[in-house]
């Protein structure tokens, strides 16, 4: 990999280079003619009324005295009378800076595109480093990561302006110090020698400014051990009383840890004053000796006053190249850390991964160790020939063994020692991608952002039907189907995009009801009725009788909320729930005291977060009796509304309470300003709520929260129905399209697994690695996963990770199982010929 800047933006695009330096040169050109027009300008100007102007563009060169007979006339110039002069030289004047910064602007596009480019490129390479890194390398993976994120983006600029920049400042110093020199040679040589020594100041000072600020990393070091002692010795101190000599002890070492800063700084300070007043003094010191020179030569006041303006040109841009070099610095510093990090992600003796692997062979491990550095397990000399396609169960206890031997036999892990081989070929030279193909690896799954379909068919390759009929296949071999169905319940509808589905959820509602009324469970669901108050629902909902779009009537928010506020103090419920919500707070703090923060009893059932429990906590010390403030009543109002009494029991509601929260509800919807109208969907028997969840719509109520089965009987029907009326495919289709929560909150332990092992079936795998989808499983729940992918995977490999063996795992018989005890392999037993089980 490259390391330095300015080969890198070379070698990324070298024509959009040559392209940059022929504008450049554009501007150079004007640059020197814009000099020039002001020495004419200027000379015109002050030669006085009638005078004749001076030929445009003249050059003249001007040897030392003794040296040549006369100044030698390098271009005549382009001579134009009284009245053409003023509308050609004033309107250049204005015109050249005008054209340069025309000029500049396609440079500036030319160099973002090349950092671009160069970004990319970069990016690319730290990519496939990254991705073909072994899994021991996980420190410098994250190494990697960063330089490549935030090192390059910081640097980018640098990237694209790595050339243009030296060529645009030198060529901006070289064409004014030549200009200079043309003009007259003693000038040339004063400013050469002003410039020489402003280059030597602003080095040093870059120099010196580098090494305070290590010196003041050094003095933060230092300073920080002197307190942390400080911060040791107090029980001492205290107990002995030796504050005052502690108190000069500390500060004499503070003193002495800042006074190499202090020398730096005050070198620095010196060097930057004097870079500073050497710079500027070039133009003034041309002026002044151009001035002193004309009274004896033929120096003119045009020559002098464009001399001092080419001088602070070539002032300014040795300043700014200073600069700029220390930028080029930091980022060859950056591209040697990141070319080192890359390189350390590749192992020396790295093989080509291009190697091709056979639909079915033998696995063979030859006298294989390996360590998982993540688990902390090992095995040594593993000997082992499974021919395959076979059904082979490795048992044992926990991470000792089993999982790293199926990481091995997948090409997950590389072994220490040894080899592992399938149909003759090592796994590790076989092309990654074929591999994944080839042998399938449900192990820890990594759940992306992004729909349950997209992580589902994560890895997968095939044409959009084919997938969808592997999809159904696997997601009903893994169990995941309820599941699916039941996040499509859960899930919302948008009946603007699918007005069809909709109209059909609304019109099965009805058969819903009926069927539910046939079974005797429409008593486990409390339908939605505006005259009746929904016990399984929250007062908030209640109140609202509808489902909140946006974050305007937001549960969290709606006690905060002007018009919600009002409707409440209209009906003389602000002191009610605030008495509620005190209680709520009461019984929280009082039930929750010995439970600790984090635990998951106090995160599912406390009604405030453990942040806010102080403050809770504080508020029913100081709530008792006593008058509440407006922000206390609105915090306890927005415990109140997220009550539900068929779920929290804490006999807070009454029938008479209840009457006047429907009154409310009345007012609410009645009296709901029309700019408040969109934030809102109410409920209405005869249409679909696109903010309700399918459930919610197609029972039109909620399901009984406090009688046993309740939910299992009434989705039950729900899923009879559905499928009765052709919906069942849409809604588990509403299901997959969801979004899920990349951290796994709304998914159990056993649905995670699945969805890794789901990933792996719909590839159609020669062999598919089990490695942790038993895990937390139920004894039937394991043997039904089991005997539905034994009954897939006929004809193609299986190998699966269990801690033991039943009899409904074991039918047909597995042909070879393999035990682990204290992680090394004991015993390796073979029911039957592998291929009986493919007959």
């Amino acid at each position: 990999m490259e390391r330095d800047p300015l080969r890198l933006a070379w070698r990324t695009s070298p024509l959009r280079h040559v392209v940059g330096f022929a504008l450049l040169a554009f501007a150079g050109a004007l640059l020197l003619a814009g000099l020039d027009l002001v020495r004419v300008v200027v000379d015109w100007a002050v030669s006085g009324e009638g005078a004749a102007p001076p030929p445009l563009l003249r050059v003249v060169l001007t040897p030392p005295a003794g040296l040549w007979p006369a100044p030698l006339v390098l271009f005549p110039g382009i001579a134009l009378g009284p009245e053409t002069f003023p509308l050609a030289a004033i309107p250049g004047i204005l015109l050249v800076p005008l054209a340069i910064a025309l000029l500049l602007i396609p440079l500036d596009w030319i160099a973002v595109s090349i950092g671009a480019r160069a970004l990319a490129a970069l990016r690319a390479r730290a990519l496939e480093a990254i991705l073909k890194a072994p899994p021991s390398a996980q420190e410098d993976v994250s190494t990697a990561t960063a330089l490549a994120a935030h090192g390059l983006a910081r640097e980018n600029s640098v990237l694209g302006l790595s050339l243009f920049v030296p060529v645009k400042l030198g060529g901006m110093i070289g064409l004014s110090f030549a200009y200079v020199l043309v003009m007259d040679w003693s000038l040339g040589a004063t400013l050469a020698l002003v410039l020489g020594l402003g280059a030597v100041l602003n080095a040093r000072r870059a120099l010196l400014r580098f090494d305070a600020t290590h010196a003041r990393h050094r003095e933060g070091e230092v300073a920080e051990g002197i307190l942390a002692d400080l911060e040791h010795r107090i029980p001492a101190m205290r107990a002995h009383g030796t504050g005052h000599y502690e108190r000069d002890r500390v500060r004499s070492l503070l003193v002495e840890g800042h006074r190499p800063v202090m020398r730096r700084e005050v070198r620095l300070a010196l060097v930057d004053s004097t870079s500073a007043i050497v710079l500027m003094l070039a133009p003034v010191a041309v002026l002044a000796l151009g001035a002193w020179f004309a009274q004896a030569r033929p120096l003119t006041a045009g020559t002098v006053a464009v001399c001092a303006l080419a001088s602070a040109l070539a002032a300014y841009g040795v300043r700014e190249l200073v600069q700029w070099h220390r930028m080029a610095v930091r980022a060859r510093a950056l591209l040697t850390d990141v070319a080192r990090s890359l390189s350390a992600l590749t192992p020396r003796d790295v093989r080509k991964g291009k190697a091709s692997l056979p639909e079915n062979g033998a696995l063979v491990a030859q006298g294989v160790s390996a360590y998982d550095p993540g688990s902390g397990a090992r095995i040594t000399s593993v000997n082992l020939n499974l021919a395959f396609p076979s059904h082979v169960a490795l048992v044992g206890d926990g991470d000792s063994g089993p999982r790293l031997l199926a990481a091995l036999m997948s090409g997950q892990l590389p072994p220490s020692v040894g080899r592992v081989t399938f149909g003759g070929v090592d796994l590790a030279e076989a092309d990654p991608f074929e591999r994944s193909q080839r042998i399938a690896f449900a192990g820890e799954t990594v759940l992306i952002e992004g729909s349950l379909r997209e992580n589902l068919l994560y890895g997968s390759r095939a044409p959009a039907e084919e997938l969808e009929h592997r999809l159904s296949e696997a997601i009903a071999v893994t169990g995941l189907d309820r599941a699916t169905h039941a996040r499509g319940l859960s899930g919302t509808l948008d009946p603007g995009r699918e007005p069809a589905v909709a109209a059909a959820i609304v019109e099965a509602r009805r058969f819903v009801q009926a069927a539910l009324r046939e079974e005797d469970l429409d008593r486990l669901v409390d339908p939605f009725d505006a005259a009746r108050y929904n016990r399984y629902a929250t007062i908030g909902e209640n109140l609202l009788f509808g489902k909140p779009v946006g974050d305007t009537f937001r549960q969290d928010r709606l006690s905060a909320h002007p018009y919600a506020r009002a409707i409440l103090e209209a009906n003389d419920l602000t002191k009610t729930l605030s008495r509620i919500g005190l209680s709520i707070a009461s019984s929280m703090v009082e039930i929750f005291a010995d439970v600790p923060d984090g635990h998951p009893l106090f995160e599912r059932f406390s009604f405030f977060s453990a942040s806010d429990r102080p403050y809770f906590e504080d508020l029913v010390e100081r709530q008792s009796g006593q008058r509440r403030p407006g922000l206390d009543q609105e915090r306890l109002i927005g415990l109140a509304l997220r009550y539900n009494e068929s779920r929290h029991r804490l006999g807070l509601l009454d029938e008479a309470l209840e009457a006047r929260i429907l009154t409310a509800r009345s007012d609410f919807a009645r009296m709901l300003p029309v700019s408040l109208k969109p934030s809102i969907e109410f409920y209405d028997p005869s249409s679909f709520c696109s903010a309700a969840s399918v459930q919610d719509n197609l029972l039109f109520g909620r399901i009984a929260a406090d009688q046993a089965g309740a939910a299992e009987g009434v989705q039950r029907v729900i899923r009879r129905v559905l499928t009765e009326r052709g919906l069942d495919g849409e809604v588990s289709r509403i299901g997959l399209d969801f979004p899920i929560d990349p951290q796994g909150d709304d998914l159990s332990l056993p649905e995670i697994a699945a969805i890794d092992l789901v990933r792996c079936l719909v590839r159609r795998p020669s062999i598919l690695v089990v490695q942790r989808a038993l895990d937390g499983l139920p004894g039937p729940a394991a043997d039904r996963l089991v005997s539905a992918l034994r009954r897939s995977m006929i004809g193609r490999g299986l190998v699966i990770v269990t801690p033991s063996i039943s009899p409904a795992m074991d039918h047909p018989p597995f042909d070879a199982v393999i035990r682990f005890e204290r992680g090394e392999p004991v015993t390796i037993f073979r029911a039957r010929e592998p291929e009986a089980l493919s007959a």
